[in-house]
């Protein structure tokens, strides 16, 4: 490697971690302030504040990463165009393509350890925060932890299911209504008290069914003992129904999705949040991409100018990707390019900048 590649790179990765460590170090001020009136009301100690906040790190640093590898991009192209550095390589017959394939290629490794970090540290290191957040600073009972309350369920093609209450530790849920609808005509409705899982079933004590025929009659059928037919979800589907995507990875999200499919649920919200654990990391690349070609015009506002325009350029990405995924939760788009626009039209951007730019 030549020694001109070693200083493009080192002064990157140099830029890189002062930036996540100035980012981190915002992100947790700003939540220590806001956090601070419910810290003093629980009084939870500053050890636990303190593995709150460990905790935190991963996540702050997997999702400003991006924008860390954007404030890089600027302080180490924009330096150098300003010291004429630049300048001097193209002089030497160093074409700016050259240290811009460096950064690219360094935004690659950063992408790739930003994943692997998404998919072991941080959903484990956000579970160990949120657990502290519930039990330690906003008190709720531990033994709240195996109670779910008010699960809405699709369980069949026509099939819906409401539980009043479901604790995980005992399978076995309370206030039971079972719905079943075909052809916008209600043909069945069950109530129970409870519902236990025995022997791989889910069996409804005290329950009333109600049989709607064609004709306006109500057949009734009384049960201490009605299995559940035709119910594919099992305990372990109702102890995740509530589990937030950034505690799971990409292999829990696609074995929960798979679950969801086959009991007849939507799962659109969930195939965003997988698809986004990927393109996530991309957008590090995606952002030196683009960022590189405007941080390497000398501007007249110098520097400063240079990055007031890539940072608001970073605004309108990720308001791009956002945007993208509130309308593949809704619908609007399919999950794969309600994720991806964003990275694809701002790479897009991104190549024609330089292909038709002046360097």
């Amino acid at each position: 490697m030549y020694i001109l590649d070693r200083y493009v790179i080192s002064r990157w990765f140099k830029s890189l971690f002062g930036a996540v460590f100035a980012a981190t170090l915002i992100f947790l001020v700003v939540d220590f302030v806001d956090h601070l009136a419910g810290f003093v009301d629980a009084a939870p100690g500053a050890k636990v504040i303190a593995k709150y906040y460990l905790y935190f790190i991963p996540s702050i640093i997997y999702l400003t990463m991006p924008v860390s590898s954007l404030l890089a991009t600027l302080f180490t192209i924009g330096g150098m165009t300003q010291s004429n550095e630049l300048m001097a390589m193209e002089s030497s017959g160093v074409p700016f393509r050259r240290p811009l394939m460096l950064l690219i290629l360094s935004a690659i490794a950063v992408a790739y350890g930003t994943y692997n970090l998404g998919e072991t540290v941080v959903p484990l290191a956000n579970r160990l925060r949120n657990d502290i957040e519930r039990y330690d600073i906003k008190k709720s009972p531990r033994e709240s932890a195996s109670r779910l309350g008010r699960l809405y369920l699709q369980i069949g093609q026509t099939e819906q299911l409401f539980i009043e209450t479901y604790n995980s530790t005992t399978r076995e849920a309370f206030k039971i209504e079972l719905v079943d609808v075909q052809a916008g005509r209600v043909k069945q409705h069950t109530r129970a008290e409870k519902m236990v899982w025995r022997s791989g079933l889910w069996r409804l004590q005290g329950a009333v069914e109600q049989t709607f025929t064609m004709d306006g009659k109500i057949n009734l059928v009384n049960s201490d003992s009605l299995i559940l037919t035709g119910a594919e979800l099992n305990p372990t589907e109702l102890e995740n129904i509530q589990t937030q995507p950034q505690e799971m990875n990409r292999q829990e999200l696609t074995e929960f999705i798979d679950r969801l499919r086959t009991a007849g649920s939507i799962t659109l919200k969930w195939e965003v949040e997988r698809l986004s654990k990927l393109a996530s990391p991309v957008a590090s690349v995606i952002i030196v991409l683009f960022g590189a070609p405007l941080a390497a015009v000398r501007r007249r506002g110098g520097t400063a100018l240079g990055f007031g325009l890539a940072l608001l350029v970073c605004f309108v990405y990720f308001a791009f990707i956002e945007i993208g995924k509130i309308m593949g939760n809704n619908g609007s788009l399919p999950p794969m390019l309600a994720v991806w626009f964003g990275n694809g039209f701002f790479g897009l951007l991104g190549l024609i900048s330089i292909a038709f730019g002046k360097r």
